[in-house]
């Protein structure tokens, strides 16, 4: 069973979109479920104790199964100590942690202490996984074009549940992927911050373009500007070339062959589907 009674009132979709108002083991919802957004990791732990009941295995090993099955060639996830998990993949980087501490003048100092975490199936469901640039963006690639799940439930994870205040603005939020939808650009985001690590992943499904930056350093977080500001100018930069791109005649004409292709392409792949 899960690690704690989930009361009737939430759902999994609930906890999915962070709008269940379970934040900690044995209490009550913090408000009514669905009516507001409450960023909760163990809203996330409890969907990975689910899927462990679902499926009698635990998330650690469902993740290695999607890596094999859709050939993502890298993107793992092992419980223990981050000491040994780096023993067993030799790509594997322990990342640190930065405390600033100020000297007698004021000035910030900076120290860097390699993190010292333990990894478990809960931190698994929440983000404690790993991955190579190309294999996460493998991930991105099969999941945002209806490869990994049904086009049913990508259409829902990708549809808003609740709105969230975030440092780019008021976003969008579906299933554990904020939406945007501003100047006419569609983009699918999520960060990460563990200790030891930082991430961004972006995707633009009219562009098909994804946009991953992994580094293995958690910046002191008292100051999110420096922590998060040279992801949100590579955003910037990357948003406004592809506003213009998508912009263009020339973008919009090869747009319309793409389709054009697909079209002509899909009663021969239907016919091959009911042929099988």
């Amino acid at each position: 069973k899960p690690r704690a009674y989930v009361p009737p009132s939430v759902t999994v979709s609930q906890l999915l979109s962070h709008t269940s108002g379970l934040l900690k083991m044995g209490e009550a919802p913090l408000y009514k479920p669905g009516s507001q957004f409450q960023y909760s990791n163990y809203g996330y732990a409890l969907l990975g104790d689910i899927l462990a009941v679902v499926y009698q295995q635990p998330i650690e090993q469902l993740v290695q199964q999607l890596n094999q099955q859709y050939q993502l060639d890298g993107l793992y996830a092992q419980t223990g100590h981050i000491a040994h998990i780096a023993s067993s993949h030799p790509g594997f980087i322990i990342g640190q942690t930065e405390t600033l501490s100020a000297d007698a003048d004021g000035n910030l100092l900076s120290q860097l202490t390699p993190v010292d975490i333990t990894i478990d199936n809960s931190l698994v469901a929440f983000g404690g996984m790993a991955a190579s640039v190309e294999a996460y963006s493998r991930f991105q690639d099969t999941l945002y074009n209806g490869k990994l799940i049904s086009q049913q439930s990508l259409a829902l994870m990708t549809s808003p549940q609740a709105t969230r205040e975030h440092r780019w603005g008021v976003l969008e939020y579906g299933f554990g992927t904020q939406i945007s939808r501003d100047e006419e650009l569609v983009e699918y985001s999520h960060s990460g911050y563990l200790p030891g690590y930082v991430s961004l992943g972006v995707y633009y499904p009219k562009s098909k373009v994804s946009l991953l930056i992994l580094e293995n350093t958690s910046w002191d977080l008292s100051n999110r500007e420096r922590v998060f500001g040279l992801h949100d100018a590579i955003r910037s930069s990357i948003r406004s070339r592809l506003i213009a791109l998508e912009d263009r005649p020339v973008a919009k004409l090869y747009q319309a062959s793409i389709s054009a292709v697909e079209n002509a392409f899909a009663p021969a792949n239907t016919a091959a589907k009911a042929a099988e």
